[in-house]
This record gives C-alpha cells, structure tokens and sequence, in this order.
C-alpha cells in the first residue's frame, strides 16, 4: 500500500530556484510520484528540481522531507535538436 501524499508535485528551475509548474499528483504516472527512500519505503516525490547545463540535464526528486530520493543525469546525443 502506498503512503498518502500530500497531492501536488513542484517542478523547479533548478538554476533560479523558480517554481515551473505545480501539478496534482494523480496526473503523474504513479512510477515517477512514489520512490523508495533510503530505508526502501516509499516516499511521495513532492519536487523536482531541473537544472540544464549545456547538452547535460540533472534530474533531483525530492521527498516531503526534503529527502534526496533519485537523481539522474541526461545528455543530449550530438546533432538532436
């Protein structure tokens, strides 16, 4: 069973702090609104900061708490748009 969550995800500028987008929670795919956190429970996903530099993009979701639960990083392949 998942915990509650507190009902909105809060997409960040991760350059500026500013806030993006505030979505509810039902509208994300229930595989990006839980993670586990470091004891493996799941946790609400309530942030997620993204900061873009250069081909690079960092990804961090971040838990009620303000819990570090996954970080990604994504690079643009050479010659896409």
């Amino acid at each position: 069973m998942e915990p509650r969550h507190p009902g909105t995800i809060e997409f960040v500028d991760g350059a500026t702090g500013a806030t993006v987008e505030v979505v509810p929670a039902e509208s994300v795919d229930p595989a990006l609104r839980w993670l586990p956190g470091s004891d493996g429970e799941l946790r609400p996903v309530v942030r997620v900061e993204i900061t873009t530099d250069g081909d690079r993009r960092t990804i961090r979701e971040i838990g009620p708490d303000g819990e570090l639960l996954r970080s990604s990083l994504q690079r643009r392949e050479p010659g896409s748009a």
